[in-house]
């Protein structure tokens, strides 16, 4: 019999049912420890029978042990704890060294050309709970505990659901790919539910990241006219139960600059950056005096909501890396504001909307997908386009002139400038993803990355659409390989 140890703030294994006294098994150990952010440990373990294992973190192995069920005394050494199982005085830790963190890759620039195809699937556009995927605002997060994705649904309703990931298929026909008939968890209107309510009226969400069984998730106000919103993040304490506890608002003291896409750093860049989470946004929706013109990279330590006691709100410290600040007049591009009709920046504009980023593992890669236009015919603020459609704010003169886009920066870069607005990517453009279909409404709206499979997930507006009316997006599956 195998069982393997959960972390759950200290790694523990639970008591076989049906069994009382001593128990002769081979037991699976997964063990994490050390603090946030410090150097990985090992520690060596003797079981019963004086067999001795090593183990670092995130390593299982399995050796025999004999399991005294009484009561447990918890084990410790460093700064961690452990209770294995009910006891054990026939399981010791014998010595426990530190070890460096794996160096930051010296080589190895992402291209584009690199991700791999895996699939789609579909979505059920019919309602669940309180909204249904029908003009989603698409923000992804990835749940490994079940290999799910959270999505964020239409922004009237505020929710967010939990669909279970089918293999993709290959097809190329929207009606022929796998579907998913019905959410794990359905649509549950969140943003108004923590205790202090939603004073700010934020409405849309902007990103999410599961961790540790738990959901943070980013909003904001679509049209924060004055500019002067603080509130930026809710926590779910429960993410198996969207309807359940809510804490927040918490405040990223980036504020709109920052609250956006969530992803946790690779274990060879933490040192680097001194954190292992990074939050980050770009002038997604309207005001774009409040953003920065350009996708950032801000680091946090999300304990800082996980570890707070229920009921909380407040600031969250932020450390900005990358910033394109409005307010400060440095911009990814120098042109990135000029409308005009014949051509708009191919590098950052008007239309341009960074909504996920995140370091490669192994790479020096910061990738962040979204969607840019105007680039051909230009951009103009409130014009009437081509096909007769008169915007109601900036748009391409060419209706058709929007696409999917990317942006890859390499993170020595990153750390190495002298100002947070001097990082440039070394590639960027459009990216003819599949079911795109020259269709100015399908264009990638949200992401998220699995690191253990290496998938990355996108959602791609309006994709896939079967009917008349329904709007559901489509979910795209990309392998980065190693």
């Amino acid at each position: 019999m195998t069982r393997q140890a959960k972390k759950a703030g200290a790694a523990s294994i639970g008591r076989p049912l049906g069994f009382i006294g001593t128990l002769a098994m081979a037991m699976a150990l997964l063990l994490a420890f050390g603090p946030s952010g410090a150097a990985a440990q090992q520690a060596v373990l003797r079981a019963g029978d004086g067999e001795e294992s090593t183990v670092i973190p995130g390593q299982v192995i399995e050796i025999p042990i004999v399991m005294d069920m009484t009561t447990a005394a918890p084990l410790s050494f460093g700064s961690a704890t452990f209770s294995l199982g009910w006891q054990t005085d026939r399981l010791t830790f014998v010595s426990a060294t530190t070890l460096d963190p794996p160096p930051p890759p010296s080589s190895g620039l992402l291209a584009i050309e690199d991700l791999q195809y895996q699939g789609a699937f579909q979505l059920s556009s019919a309602t669940f709970g309180s909204s249904s995927t029908n003009y989603a605002l698409g923000r992804l997060a990835y749940n490994p505990a079940k290999h799910s994705l959270f999505l964020a649904g239409h922004a009237v309703q505020k929710s967010v659901a939990e669909f279970a990931i089918p293999v993709p298929g290959l097809g190329t026909v929207v009606s022929e790919l796998p579907k998913v008939d019905s959410p794990i968890q359905p649509f549950v209107s969140i943003l108004g539910t923590s205790p202090n309510g939603n004073p700010e009226s934020l409405d849309r969400v902007s990103g999410m990241l599961w961790l540790d069984g738990q959901l943070i998730i980013n909003a904001e106000q679509y049209y924060d006219a004055a500019g002067d919103n603080y509130d930026t993040s809710l926590l779910v304490r429960d993410a198996d139960d969207l309807g359940g506890a809510v804490d927040g608002y918490f405040e990223l003291n980036g504020r709109a600059k920052a609250a956006g896409y969530l992803a946790a750093i690779p274990a060879e860049w933490q040192k680097a950056f001194g954190a292992e989470y990074l939050t980050g946004w770009s002038s997604v929706n309207s005001i774009i005096s409040r953003y920065s013109v350009g996708p950032t990279l801000w680091t946090f330590d999300p304990q800082d909501m996980i570890g707070a006691p229920t009921g909380a709100q407040g600031p969250v410290a932020t450390t900005p890396f990358m910033n394109f600040s409005y307010g400060d007049g440095h911009f990814l591009a120098d042109d990135a504001l000029v409308n005009q009709q014949g051509s708009g920046s191919p590098i950052w504009n008007h239309l341009s909307s960074g909504v996920y980023g995140f370091i490669v593992p192994g790479t020096r890669t910061f990738a962040v997908f979204g969607s840019s236009g105007g680039v051909d015919s230009g951009v103009g603020y409130k014009i009437t386009q081509d096909d007769g459609t008169v915007c109601g704010g900036y748009c391409s003169y060419v209706a058709a002139d929007n696409y999917s886009y990317y942006w890859l920066f390499d993170v020595d870069d990153i750390l190495g400038a002298t100002n947070v607005y001097d990082p440039k990517p070394y590639a960027y453009g459009r990216w003819d993803v599949p079911f795109s279909d020259n269709n100015p409404a399908h264009v990638i709206i949200g992401a998220t990355f699995d690191p253990v499979g290496r998938v990355l997930y996108l959602a791609l507006s309006n994709a896939g659409r079967l009917g008349t009316y329904d709007r559901p997006p489509l979910i795209l599956s990309y392998l980065i390989p190693e």
